[in-house]
């Protein structure tokens, strides 16, 4: 091999390395300002809550917490789609900041929070003074299945009174998925005759676990996904994106 033929190929491989580097550096600073940004955005969200809707208490907010920015998109959908009547699945301080949402907006909204844990309902209750909100524990027990998947939902005797028909928006955050990831499909096939109504619309958080997305696209194939969550329904019909996620 000549000395001349050394040097372009050795020139072809320094611009293919060059090339290869180039590519693994922007994918590397794409992601890590991806990353900055979500931060940034979860942090901004986080202060706004809490400085309208704390209820002029300390609020724990950890990470079985609905994301900030969830309950920022959940926030603005109340208020721009003229939401009425909630029932979530998963109490928790969605259930806090809704409650008070309703009473600094003098919305009188009817909240209905279903959950297993009477303690942990108890809990947000008493020490959060969340009492414009409806609780209902009902245990894990009533077998239903999804895609041949077993799993247990919540005890469908004890949630006989909710008016699925004057319900306009549901937030599923629960069950959690000890027993079976599709455990959420529950609260779906539970307003199942209310899914395409003009009013209703459904937020489930989670949805970057291919299991949960499964579920929302198996209902509702249009929904809008964000990063960890996900919201359908003909009810969310103006534009309810919070002006910190784009600007």
């Amino acid at each position: 091999m000549s000395w001349l033929i050394l040097q372009r190929i050795m020139s072809k491989l320094s611009k293919y390395m060059d090339m290869k580097l180039t590519n693994l550096f922007d994918r590397g600073f794409r992601k890590s300002k991806e990353q900055i940004i979500k931060k940034i955005v979860s942090a901004a969200s986080h202060d706004y809550l809490l400085a309208h809707l704390s209820g002029n208490i300390v609020i724990p907010y950890n990470a079985w917490s609905i994301s900030p920015q969830g309950m920022m998109v959940i926030v603005n959908h109340v208020l721009i789609n003229n939401v009425k009547t909630i029932v979530e699945f998963g109490t928790g301080i969605s259930t806090v900041f809704l409650n008070n949402l309703s009473i600094k907006n003098n919305l009188d909204l009817k909240i209905i929070s279903v959950d297993h844990d009477l303690n942990w309902q108890n809990t947000v209750k008493e020490k959060y003074k969340v009492y414009n909100v409806e609780f209902i524990c009902a245990p894990l027990n009533t077998k239903q299945t999804f895609k041949n998947e077993q799993y247990l939902w919540y005890d469908h005797n004890l949630l006989k009174h909710i008016e699925k028909k004057k319900t306009d928006f549901v937030i599923v955050d629960a069950p959690i998925g000890n027993g079976n990831l599709y455990e959420r499909a529950g609260a779906f096939e539970f307003f199942k005759e209310e899914l395409m109504g003009a009013n209703f619309s459904c937020y489930l958080d989670d949805t970057n676990e291919g299991p949960l997305k499964e579920i929302m696209l198996n209902y509702f194939p249009d929904a809008k996904f964000y990063p960890d969550f996900s919201i359908a329904g003909l009810g969310n019909s103006y534009e309810i994106e919070p002006v910190i996620f784009t600007k």
